[in-house]
């Protein structure tokens, strides 16, 4: 009897062995090639890639010959060059050089395809199609960071938590939130105002911390409705998790590499667990008949599509999100812009000359905000060069038709490099490299070639909720200080752009501040 069974037993395991073999064979070899395939019979070619590691021997090899040196101090008497994109991911623009401005690569086994193509991004800004949704990998390999969130979801789930957090953010709700984001601001006036007069009239500030607890006083008080030790605990917790988290392309090629126990994944799990229990204690304590909008996940955690997160997870993931956006990305765009109204000084005059003249001695208020047109234009320029964000990614759920001339394949990537795609001449003219808030005159249609190419935002429907309140954060952030200081480029200060998670300088912005 015994026998008998191990004799049945043993075609059942070889078989499941067997099974195992072919999907693994299948996932790692002959998927990809399959993908890389149906890309180039639509003309869509790019570098060769290896088995199973993908193009990552490739990246390694061109970042080791043409990597830029790190460290450089600021030199007062040379131009300082815009032009990131060949220091930060040299592989991108080498392909580019080599197989045009849409071209096919991988990570690994997974299949992306490049386009820094204008016409082809205004047809995916067109595309609204639920099956151009997040690339899975975002949850999984950043899943400690981001989660199951709003940037993470696809299709109903995606539709549910943009539904639930969009309206909480709209025009009218923004104009709201503007006396706390007023009251930020005078705490930063107050202290650079301490720290000038502190040194005898000129210091020499590192602005990061200082924009950032901005941002992240701002964001708190409208999710939580306070900023106080707990929140900014929360908000510490979250960089800490940034930085353990960097790496711009997220797979580095290994199979399973997520799951295993290194010591960096071992911070990024601690943190999570932290932030989760950090986010359910504040949700506690915030009063239920608030308007913030953690009550509004709390309700929205009641109903609708949350697919396979708990209700308990779809607050935590969501208001995990809304938090380290609403802190990093507008305060990594206010520490570019600091830095460049530092080397234009004749900006600055343009647009303090227009803060005095619109506020007249006055308090500043929305109503005044919105006349400053210059401010808006020197906005819009820090935008298109330094927006903080990476890349607009997406995954085909399905094949997709991209206009008129390419379907992405189901399970293929897709990757806009809002770097690149802000400094295409044949989009912004021969000065694409250059300072030039003058070309936002007549608007964005009249700066951009195609106005759908400047994507600080992203693009389709899956546009930015909160751009509204990051403009107005970084509206009334430089227009306070502008009407209160004058500053230029520290000494100290060594531009080494860094792309992580987000595109910051590596060792901050140091600026020589006095008062006007």
């Amino acid at each position: 009897m015994e026998d008998a069974v191990l004799f049945l037993a043993f075609p059942v395991s070889v078989i499941s062995m067997f099974c195992v073999i072919i999907y693994v064979v299948y996932d790692l070899c002959l998927k990809p090639k399959f993908l890389r395939a149906k890309l180039v019979k639509q003309g869509i070619d790019g570098p060769k890639p290896t088995l199973i590691m993908g193009n990552m021997p490739d990246i390694r090899q061109i970042k080791c010959k043409e990597l830029a040196s790190d460290a450089v101090p600021y030199d007062l008497t040379k131009s300082l060059s815009l032009d990131c994109c060949s220091v930060l991911l040299p592989h991108i623009s080498q392909w580019t050089k080599q197989f045009g401005k849409t071209f096919s690569f991988a990570l690994g086994k997974t299949q992306f395809l490049y386009i820094g193509d204008g016409e082809l991004v205004r047809e995916m800004s067109l595309c609204k199609s639920l099956n151009l949704g997040k690339p899975s990998y975002m949850h999984k390999e950043r899943g400690p960071l981001l989660g199951k969130g709003l940037l993470t979801s696809s299709k109903e789930v995606w539709l549910h938590q943009r539904k639930t957090i969009a309206p909480t953010l709209y025009v009218d709700k923004v104009k709201n939130m503007f006396s706390i984001v007023l009251e930020s601001g005078n705490t930063l006036i107050r202290s650079w105002e301490q720290l000038v007069d502190t040194e005898g009239g000129i210091a020499d500030i590192r602005v990061d911390d200082y924009v950032k607890t901005f941002t992240s006083s701002i964001i708190s008080n409208v999710m939580f409705g306070k900023y106080e030790a707990a929140e900014k605990l929360l908000f510490s917790k979250c960089r800490d998790l940034m930085e353990v988290s960097g790496s711009p392309t997220v797979l580095d090629g290994y199979p399973f590499n997520r799951f295993y126990p290194t010591k960096i994944h071992r911070q990024q799990w601690k943190l999570e667990k932290e932030i989760y229990w950090i986010i359910q204690d504040t949700k506690m304590k915030c009063r239920s008949e608030s308007e913030s909008i953690i009550q509004t996940l709390v309700d929205g955690a009641k109903h609708g599509e949350l697919g396979s997160s708990t209700p308990q997870q779809f607050i935590v993931d969501n208001c995990k999100e809304l938090c380290i956006v609403g802190m990093e990305v507008p305060g990594i765009t206010a520490i570019w812009g600091l830095m460049l109204l530092a080397l234009h000084p004749e900006w600055q005059a343009r647009a303090r000359a227009e803060v005095l003249e619109v506020c007249g001695g006055q308090i500043l208020d929305a109503e005044k905000l919105g006349k400053m047109k210059v401010l808006k234009m020197i906005i819009q320029e820090i935008l298109r060069l330094y927006s903080g964000v990476g890349f607009t990614a997406r995954e085909a759920l399905a094949d997709v038709q991209i206009g008129n001339t390419v379907c992405v394949p189901k399970g293929v990537n897709i990757w806009i490099w809002q770097a690149a795609l802000h400094r295409d001449p044949q989009l912004w003219g021969s000065d694409a490299l250059k300072f030039n808030p003058d070309r936002f005159t007549n608007g964005i249609s009249g700066a951009c070639k195609i106005p759908q190419a400047y994507t600080p935002f992203g693009l389709g429907p899956r546009t930015c909720p909160g751009m509204n309140l990051g403009m107005m954060e970084l509206k009334v952030m430089f227009a306070l200080l502008l009407a209160k200081f004058s500053f230029s480029l520290s000494p100290k200060y060594q531009h080494v752009p860094r792309f992580d998670v987000l595109l910051e300088p590596k060792y901050g912005v140091k600026l020589l501040v006095c008062r006007v």
